[in-house]
């Protein structure tokens, strides 16, 4: 408990020399939850008689681990408030009137995103985009993700869902504080909801520490879901069987029309090899240059249609394979893939 009063007490302290703006509950229109997750909920609301909606971010269960990483949000926030492409942090607000004495359930007050996470995005827009448009995106995402690691900040949480879209414009958002609270409660279980997005060493050695090329592989499949429209593998289940796949090297196919440089430049972000993944910098250089191109050479349509249905037919009969040789769930994942590299070394 003390531990949990003195971070509040780092928050009360900012607010009062006007470091941070508290934001009034009583001055919150409109207050609308637009979505929840294991850690919180997020609402939107509107500020006095501002016609802007402000996005507010709850956490579940406050307590001792979720104070800390909610004031090392802020810290964060504060470092890459500067960059255009990445959330913007407003303030903090207590949404639980009635027990803001009890124990301060500070909310995060942001900028609002009104098109959502990419994900639904590029469900709903995708056929409107044109190859200028997803190069665009490609670069805001590589860009802000270049402000994170100059700034030595990791994020390790990248997918679709955390990316957000605001008047057209990439913003990104999380840096992993919803992963770190899930991590201080739930082990590994939600590492099933990202499979394709993380870093396989993970799955080869779960206590493995996510770092700055490990962001470099979530980019590169963020790459490929921007110029497919679709999430990865979005046909298969996010299970183990999955998990063992892309540690096997299973990777999704570059879309008809993309350009060669482009999917060269995702193919090396998802190496086999970690050692072949570029850093930042190079993936934001070569993004840039790719995007100045506007007649680039295309892949050939026919060859990677009939090379996707051949992968997509041995992979379906892999993934059935393996669903009846095993039956991996988020507790036991580590032993399942144990044994299955021990049986692969004596085959």
């Amino acid at each position: 408990m003390s531990e949990i009063n003195e971070s509040s007490k780092w928050i009360e302290e900012a607010i009062s020399k006007r470091h941070i703006k508290y934001y009034e509950y009583k001055h919150l229109k409109n207050i609308e939850e637009i979505g929840i997750g294991g850690s919180g909920k997020v609402y939107r609301a509107k500020w006095k008689n501002s016609q802007q909606y402000l996005a507010l971010k709850s956490f579940i269960n406050i307590d001792n681990g979720t104070i800390k990483e909610l004031v090392r949000e802020i810290e964060l926030q504060r470092e890459v408030v500067f960059h255009d492409n990445i959330i913007s942090f407003y303030g903090v607000t207590i949404l639980d009137q009635e027990n803001q004495s009890v124990n301060n359930n500070y909310s995060l007050v942001m900028e609002y995103a009104d098109s959502g996470s990419l994900k639904n995005y590029l469900k709903e827009n995708f056929g409107k985009l044109t190859w200028d448009d997803k190069f665009k995106f490609a670069c805001q995402l590589a860009s802000a993700v270049l402000c994170l690691h100059d700034e030595d900040i990791l994020h390790r949480d990248l997918s679709s869902n955390n990316v957000l879209i605001n008047k057209n414009t990439i913003k990104l958002a999380d840096f992993g504080l919803s992963k770190r609270i899930k991590e201080l409660s739930n082990g590994t279980n939600d590492l099933f909801g990202v499979v394709p997005y993380i870093d396989p060493k993970k799955f080869i050695n779960l206590s493995y520490s996510l770092n700055k090329k490990s962001d470099i592989y979530s980019v590169g499949v963020l790459l490929w879901e921007i110029s497919s429209g679709q999430p990865p593998f979005n046909l298969e289940s996010y299970d183990g069987c999955l998990a063992i796949q892309i540690m096997q090297g299973l990777r999704e196919l570059p879309v008809p029309d993309t350009s060669i440089e482009y999917a060269k430049l995702y193919t090396e972000c998802w190496d086999n090899d970690p050692d072949n993944w570029p850093f930042i910098q190079e993936v934001v250089e070569r993004l840039n240059a790719i995007s100045t191109v506007h007649k680039v050479e295309e892949l050939s349509y026919e060859e990677l249609h009939q090379t996707r249905f051949i992968r997509a037919l041995r992979r379906r009969i892999n993934l059935r394979r393996l669903k009846r040789a095993i039956n991996i769930n988020a507790s036991d994942l580590h032993g399942q893939i144990a044994n299955h590299n021990h049986n692969k070394k004596r085959v």
